[in-house]
């Protein structure tokens, strides 16, 4: 067994925008990146911290997508001459409005998995009770609600499914359903924020299920599938033989090098 931290929460818009596109569409992943869960505890601590050993998986969900339109505000430099329209004060910047389509998750959920050092999982089970900053999911705008945080026990397993969460990519040869992604797994904050990606594959509504058999529905080898980790308490039935859902652990990592 392996205890973990289980936190259940829900908001009524999510939006996890690609970092590199600034104008124009502004499409959404349809899961959180790494770098948002970490973005996400720092949220609730109240500060950066060091996530060395704490490890993360998760369970996403949502009703839909949705697209609003954005007006921002694009600042520049101005002349810096006189204004007769600022009673004859030096204008130093101006803006103007850019109108922009953004894409959002309608009413996601999410159930995230932590594991890794007991006092940290412990300061982070008391922060999600009172977290030090507004609780979201994506943006600040998209505010949340924390349902629960409380110690589960994993049982490892050979016989799980997975479903609406990400895998590494190192099992794309091994498996039949899921998609591609390419998500950013940190932000640098010491150099401007910029972006380390990652490839994943991402599980949607088709599950990978795993019946622990010779003949398998949706893997092609048992290799990385011999010892899985299950939450005991989700169970589906699939073909009259019910399965826990697995949970697949992804390595933490925090605000960047300099």
């Amino acid at each position: 067994m392996t205890r973990v931290l289980k936190v259940c929460s829900s908001a009524v818009t999510a939006s996890f925008r690609y970092p590199h596109i600034m104008i124009g569409k502004l499409p959404t992943f349809e899961m959180p990146p790494p770098a948002t869960i970490y973005g996400h505890l720092c949220g609730v601590l109240g500060k950066w911290f060091d996530p060395d050993g704490l490890e993360f998986a998760y369970t996403f969900t949502h009703k839909g997508i949705g697209e609003d339109l954005e007006l921002g505000q694009m600042i520049e430099f101005a002349s810096g001459r006189a204004d007769k329209h600022l009673g004859g004060l030096p204008k130093n910047v101006e803006g103007s409005l850019n109108p922009q389509r953004r894409q959002f998750l309608l009413k996601p959920s999410l159930t995230l998995y932590l594991r890794g050092p007991e006092d940290l999982l412990g300061r982070l089970k008391a922060a999600f009770s009172s977290p030090v900053f507004s609780y979201v999911l994506g943006r600040s705008q998209d505010l949340a609600t924390c349902h629960s945080a409380d110690w589960i026990e994993l049982l490892p397993t050979e016989r799980a499914f997975f479903s609406h969460t990400l895998l590494p990519w190192s099992l794309r040869p091994m498996v039949l359903p899921g998609r591609p992604v390419y998500m950013p797994k940190t932000i640098n904050y010491r150099r401007l924020r910029e972006p380390v990606f990652e490839r994943y594959l991402e599980l949607n509504n088709r599950p990978l299920r795993v019946f622990g058999e010779d003949r398998e529905e949706d893997i092609l080898e048992r290799g990385a599938f011999k010892k899985l980790w299950a939450d005991q308490t989700d169970v589906k039935t699939f073909f009259n033989r019910e399965l826990p859902r697995g949970v697949w652990f992804h390595p933490l990592e925090g605000m960047g090098e300099t």
